[in-house]
């Protein structure tokens, strides 16, 4: 969901400093890009530092050592797990949005890479 978000924002909204390290590319120019400056790099190695932790957990459910579900981390921080029929709700409607948001990434990926536009840029072009 993150990933269909940042495709539309990086056409209205550009944060401070990017165009002087990046340049103008986007989407998957963007990625070749900080892949060259070194920028990937670093998320790859902090990204794959927390993902240490989930990882812990995951070993926790193979071995029977928790009943957790597949994906939940006990992070709660505004009880919405405490009324179970609407928990179940927003389980589904989070489901439904995240594969709404694929589908929406590779239909704005394969229309970057036939017309070199941005979702946006394309409307106002």
């Amino acid at each position: 969901m993150l990933a269909a978000t940042g495709m539309i924002v990086q056409d209205i909204f550009r944060f401070p400093g990017v165009e002087e390290v990046m340049g103008s590319a986007k989407m998957t120019e963007l990625h070749d890009v900080a892949v060259t400056k070194g920028t990937m790099q670093q998320l790859f190695f902090w990204l794959g530092f927390l993902e240490i932790f989930s990882f812990i957990c995951i070993v926790q459910m193979f071995r029977g050592e928790t009943k957790r579900a597949a994906g939940d981390y006990y992070f709660d921080p505004l009880n919405f797990a405490k009324n179970p029929d609407k928990f179940a709700r927003r389980q589904l409607v989070e489901l439904k949005n995240g594969r709404l948001a694929m589908i929406a990434t590779s239909g704005m990926l394969h229309h970057y890479f036939i017309t070199g536009k941005g979702p946006i840029q394309l409307i106002f072009s």
